[in-house]
């Protein structure tokens, strides 16, 4: 309408021009000027400033004005285009001497004041608004509404809303030219997806085809994490792809789907979806062929694609093995990994038969590129060297990919920098050279440790403390050379663990990755065993090159005096305890909080020295644990939840049969509860504490094993997960009496939160359900609690 009004005063505005213009030529004394634009005003205007719209109607004072040109329409035309007006005139204010005045009327559009919503009740106010995506200001013009309806009507059918009425109306408020959206809904019933069925499958089953689905199918009853809600954008998008992506998983490259139709039950809220497809014919792989390669040679390269020739063909499979799978396993991280940064590779599935393909894949190797800086940016506290040091890309090396995802891997297991934030950028410097920028995040890593964990019977135990992790022994104050250095002391209910200890390390000695520590202690424990130990340990560890860079071994020695109380007629002994212990561990964790994928191995073995005539303590010490992290869902570029596996194993034995030298209480286990009620305490959640087996510190037996599932609600700056878990364990006195298939069993629930700098903080509520020793009945439910261990 605005237009077409516009247009009709560009006809009355041109005829006065030409009217002028006649009249100017034919004057006697005129001598065929030109008309000329003498001056442009605006009217109408109450935010957009009167300047602002003249220079982009694009009219300017001085300009020539042809009455047959299409110079007003191209005005009004530029201004119309901002859409920040209703309305646009432009129209001849008078004529004189001195040219043509021109009058530039326009209406402009309201601004957007605050957002109103009724009836709404399956979508919350900020769902909406962010969808309607306006902020006080805006502009609505004309169409904002219909297009605001649509949108929201998209909202809720993607929500199994079909029938959602909407409605978007402009009020007027009290601020001139503010206008608020009333956004009036009857949302109506959702509704499921019922069946799902399908016509012209010969070979697929339908059950097959309905599980490759993502989305929009019928959900079992025991999927209680799934909806079967029908959201016909995602049946289009999500799984008709989906079913045709399982069919070239299977050979029918040739396969299609030739109508989707849904029909909807308005009495049950139930949606029936019928899926036509074509299946084609199933294709058989016969022959493979890379072209193109001046590096690999093509057997090795057919054996790296893993496709097995005769069977059928999975393009699936062929494509990721070729461009990027999971693993990194695929061809063209082979090139990517050795320089060859443009490395790319096309394929074509060729039929030589009715039921036969040929692969041909043709590499394009291109340039091989050198790195020629790497640059840290972000890192205000951990020094460079320090940074460097877990990197595995050095200048002068060609280009690998593989270890620029390992240097963010160490960067996150180090726990300087919010992972979440770890980004590596590669930038292209010359025909066949890169520059790699490492952006990094400090996060606070020095934790003021107020341990509390509540322990059975033993009531709350808990620490104080503070540790240092990024540390720099040469410039206390600020820190950032990566050793650690800590306080703590340890205590339990009515004094029944008291521990000092200070302790340091430096991971990386003169430049290479050794690491050396102390640990200076003194303890004091009445836990039916009563006594006080009181030592030093001294640490030394190496990263390892074989069987690969992840491996680790560390090196301890312990020496201690240790009495131990006595109310009885012998009084208190006391003995020396000296002993080795050797660590073989292979870490491959993303990060140490919350690891999102790798596994961790660590075999121990502690030997005290007595049988050699150092000290009179005597053990042989062995543990063996098995950790795996699997990713299952990765959003905006996290592992947002994974399962955890862990297994354990430990064993205490004796070196000698003299009685004159003593098996160390402490280093038996005690299994049950959190972990916290005293020393070598296994955790078992689901039951009390230091119940399983032989009641305290008197199994020379434990086996233990968890799976769980984590999902991380946040990783920065305060990382928080939720878990589901599963553990089975038990502890023995001696390796008779052991029975693997007689393990306690437990399942719960549980959160973690890492508060810097006070530590961690969490909870767990399982079931125990097997019988506790101590009462002789089911433990059932129970709850774990601690802060900051």
């Amino acid at each position: 309408m605005q237009l077409r009004i516009a247009n009709s005063i560009i006809i009355v505005l041109l005829f006065c021009v030409s009217l002028a213009y006649s009249q100017i030529s034919t004057n006697p004394q005129s001598t065929n000027r030109p008309l000329i634009i003498a001056g442009v005003t605006v009217e109408g205007n109450r935010i957009v400033d009167e300047s602002t719209i003249i220079v982009i109607s694009g009219i300017r004072v001085g300009d020539e004005l042809n009455p047959r040109s299409d110079f007003i329409q191209q005005a009004i035309k530029n201004i119309w285009q901002r859409k920040q007006f209703s309305d646009i005139q432009i129209l001849v204010d008078k004529i004189t001497s001195l040219g043509v005045f021109l009058r530039i009327v326009v209406k402009e559009n309201p601004r957007f004041s605050y957002l109103q919503v009724e009836g709404n009740d399956k979508i919350g106010y900020e769902k909406l608004k962010t969808e309607i995506g306006k902020i006080r200001g805006d502009i609505i013009a004309f169409s904002d509404t219909y297009d605001i309806k649509n949108t929201l009507k998209k909202l809720y059918e993607k929500e199994g809303l079909l029938f959602a009425k909407i409605k978007v109306d402009t009020v007027t408020t009290d601020t001139a030219g503010y206008v608020k959206l009333l956004v009036t809904i009857k949302e109506g019933d959702e509704y499921k997806v019922r069946t799902v069925s399908f016509t012209g499958n010969k070979l697929v089953d339908a059950t097959d085809l309905r599980g490759a689905m993502e989305d929009n199918k019928p959900k079992p009853w025991w999927k209680i994490w799934k909806t079967s809600k029908f959201d016909k954008n995602t049946l289009h998008t999500t799984d008709v792809p989906a079913i045709l992506k399982y069919y070239k998983s299977n050979g029918f490259l040739d396969a299609d789907t030739t109508k989707v139709t849904y029909t909807i039950d308005t009495t049950a809220n139930a949606v029936d979806i019928l899926i036509d497809v074509i299946e084609g014919n199933k294709y058989y792989l016969r022959n493979i062929t890379f072209d193109g390669s001046t590096i690999y040679p093509n057997e090795f390269l057919v054996r790296h694609l893993d496709v097995e020739k005769g069977k059928a063909v999975d393009e699936i499979r062929i494509e990721k093995n070729l461009m990027g799978n999971e693993e990194q396993s695929d061809i063209r991280s082979l090139y990517l990994d050795n320089g060859y940064l443009q490395a790319n590779i096309s394929y074509d599935l060729r039929k030589v038969a009715k039921d036969s393909v040929d692969l041909v894949a043709q590499i394009f190797e291109r340039d091989r590129f050198t790195i020629r800086r790497v640059d840290i940016v972000g890192n205000s506290k951990t020094q460079d060297r320090v940074v460097r040091r877990e990197l595995y890309t050095r200048p002068g090396d060609f280009f690998n990919r593989a270890a620029i995802i390992r240097s963010i891997k160490g960067l996150g297991v180090a726990n300087y920098f919010n992972p979440e934030k770890l980004r590596p950028d590669v930038k292209p410097v010359g025909q066949n050279t890169v520059d790699l920028v490492y952006q990094v995040e400090e996060r606070s890593t020095d934790v003021l440790n107020a341990s509390v964990g509540y322990a059975g019977t033993y009531g709350l135990t808990g620490s104080v403390g503070v540790t240092f992790n990024n540390f720099d022994i040469s410039d206390p104050l600020r820190g950032g050379a990566g050793q650690v250095f800590s306080f703590q002391y340890d205590f339990g209910a009515a004094n029944s663990l008291q521990t000092f200890s200070l302790s340091f390390s430096e991971p990386w000695l003169f430049g290479k990755p050794t690491s050396v520590g102390f640990n200076v202690f003194d303890t004091r424990y009445f836990l039916g065993i009563n006594g006080r130990r009181t030592g030093l340990q001294t640490n030394l560890g190496r990263r390892l090159r074989f069987p690969d860079d992840y491996f680790r071994a560390d090196w301890s020695f312990l020496g201690q005096h240790t009495i131990q109380y006595s109310n009885t007629a012998a009084g208190d002994s006391s003995f020396y305890e000296f002993a080795l212990t050797q660590t073989i561990s292979r870490t491959s964790f993303d990060n140490l909080i919350f690891p999102s994928s790798g596994s961790r191995f660590r075999w121990q073995s502690s030997a005290s020295l007595g049988f050699l005539g150092i000290g009179q303590a005597d053990y042989w010490k062995n543990e063996l644990q098995f950790e795996f992290v699997n990713p299952l869902l990765e959003v905006e570029g996290f592992n947002r939840l994974v399962m955890y596996l862990n297994t354990e194993l430990g064993y205490v034995a004796r070196l000698t049969t003299d009685n004159s030298h003593v098996l160390p209480s402490l280093q038996l286990y005690a299994m049950g509860g959190n972990g916290l009620a005293g020393i070598n305490v296994i955790p078992l959640r689901g039951y009390p504490d230091r119940v399983l087996g032989g009641y305290g510190n008197t199994n020379r037996l434990i086996f233990k094993q968890t799976a769980e599932l984590r999902f991380a609600l946040s990783m920065n700056p305060m990382p928080i997960y939720l878990s589901a878990w599963a553990e089975a364990g038990n502890a023995w006195t001696n390796f008779r009496e052991a029975d693997i298939f007689s393990l306690k069993r437990s399942a719960g629930i549980g959160m973690r939160i890492l508060l810097n700098p006070i530590g961690l903080l969490g909870f767990d509520y399982g079931y125990g359900f097997d019988t506790d020793p101590s009462t002789k009945l089911t433990s059932g439910w129970q709850f774990h609690f601690q802060f900051g261990r």
